[in-house]
Order: structure tokens, then C-alpha cells, then sequence
């Protein structure tokens, strides 16, 4: 079994990304969805990163990939998924890249859905929430096939 700490949307806090691995010392990865916005890329450190809509200070690419146990993931911010037919925006970029995982930002609001063998998880902000959420993380446990997420609220 290997454990994901999923962040994103931290909007230049960025003693954020440390507060996150003080947390939740034992991961086996930690993934930030952009929108960090750190002032230096030594932040960053440890973390596989994505680029956001509001990176700009930093070269980050705009999707990664990552493969764990018998799941394949894909990471991106999400600002390209629009507001309408979001879902099947999401589930497109999925089937092209031949993942099964989803791991996405910019909404600001958690989000774990399952659609047959696809799943969709947005792990919140951790610093500016919307939607009436609360700020928040993701952790993701991966075993075998089976994908579980629950969201951590930061007080």
C-alpha cells in the first residue's frame, strides 16, 4: 500500500508546503496541482509539481505522470476543464493518457467522485477554499487497484 499527500492551490503561502510533509512525515509521495505560487523552486523540493494558472515565476511542466502500484495518475491543475461538460473534459484527458486517476486543483473545493474504473479527486486549497469548504489536503491510500482518499482540514 502507498500513501499520496495531495495539495494545491496555496496561492503564495509558502510555508505551506513544509506545514504539509510536518503533517504527514510518512508519505510514500507528495504531489502539489499548482497554483503554489512559491517564491523560490527549492520550496518545492519533494514534491512532483504541476503548473497553475497563477505560476508564472517558476518552470513547472503543465502535466505529470505518475504510476503507482497498478494505477496510473495524471496530475494537472484543472483550469482547462472550463465550467460546463467539466466532467467529461476530465474524463477525456484520462482516457487519452491511459490513466485511471485524476489528481486536479483551481477550483479551490475538495472533490473525490468515482465513474466506473475512473477516479476524479481535487484535494481542496489549503488556503483559500471556496464552496463553502474549509481548507484542506488530500491523502490517498493506493493498494492494488483500490484507490481510497480522504480529506485532511487544516486548522
Amino acid at each position: 500500500m502507498k500513501k499520496l499527500v495531495v495539495m494545491s492551490d496555496n496561492h503564495g503561502l509558502d510555508m505551506m508546503m513544509k506545514y504539509i510533509k510536518e503533517l504527514e512525515p510518512h508519505a510514500d509521495y507528495y504531489v502539489h496541482c499548482g497554483d503554489s505560487e512559491a517564491s523560490r523552486e527549492d520550496l518545492l523540493k519533494g514534491y512532483i509539481c504541476v503548473r497553475g494558472n497563477n505560476d508564472w515565476g517558476i518552470d513547472l511542466p503543465n502535466e505529470a505522470r505518475l504510476d503507482v502500484e497498478d494505477i496510473h495518475i495524471l496530475i494537472t491543475h484543472g483550469q482547462y476543464f472550463g465550467f460546463f461538460n467539466r466532467e467529461l473534459a476530465m474524463n477525456d484527458l484520462l482516457t487519452r493518457n491511459q490513466c485511471q486517476v485524476l489528481l486536479c486543483g483551481h477550483t479551490h473545493m475538495p472533490m473525490f467522485e468515482r465513474d466506473g474504473d475512473y477516479y476524479y479527486i481535487n484535494p481542496g486549497s489549503t488556503t483559500l477554499p471556496r464552496g463553502g469548504s474549509q481548507p484542506s489536503y488530500a491523502v490517498i491510500t493506493i493498494d492494488g487497484k483500490n484507490v481510497n482518499c480522504e480529506f485532511k482540514i487544516i486548522k
